[in-house]
């Protein structure tokens, strides 16, 4: 299953190579685009939100002890089994903190590869509200 943002941000052209690992690599259950890389472009990924993503990304692998460098990432390739039959609780941004710990309790390990992430078509809707709902599931994941 692929799952990807569709504000434009994140090219299609990784998913080949996303799928490619998966099918490779029984024991991955899930391929995230990794925007903190290289290739990031300024204009895409402002600094308030760049240092926001930093900082919950440390969060994230504090609470979760997985180690992923951009757990918040819009471009996934998922096992279509790690996806059934799981009851999503979160009902906003913060669904990737929730679907990392789905692959990780279905006992799969998550792969990151660098994309580039580009600017977005239309308005930003993130903001601090959001990031401490994204906190609050990476506490409420963690103590489940």
């Amino acid at each position: 299953m692929v799952i990807t943002d569709a504000d434009y941000t994140y090219p299609a052209e990784y998913v080949p190579e996303m799928i490619r690992i998966l099918e490779e690599n029984p024991d991955v259950g899930m391929v995230c685009g990794n925007r903190f890389n290289s290739h990031i472009n300024p204009k895409a990924l402002h600094s308030v939100f760049y240092f926001g993503n930093r900082l919950l990304a440390l969060t994230h692998n504090l609470l979760n002890g997985v180690s992923l460098t951009d757990p918040l990432t819009g471009l996934r390739v998922v096992r279509a089994e790690i996806l059934r039959n799981w009851k999503v609780k979160s009902k906003g941004f913060d669904v990737e903190v929730e679907l990392n710990h789905q692959v990780e309790r279905k006992g799969f390990g998550i792969v990151e590869v660098p994309i580039k992430y580009r600017e977005r078509l239309g308005e930003k809707k993130l903001g601090i509200k959001h990031g401490v709902e994204i906190l609050r599931r990476m506490i409420l994941e963690t103590t489940y």
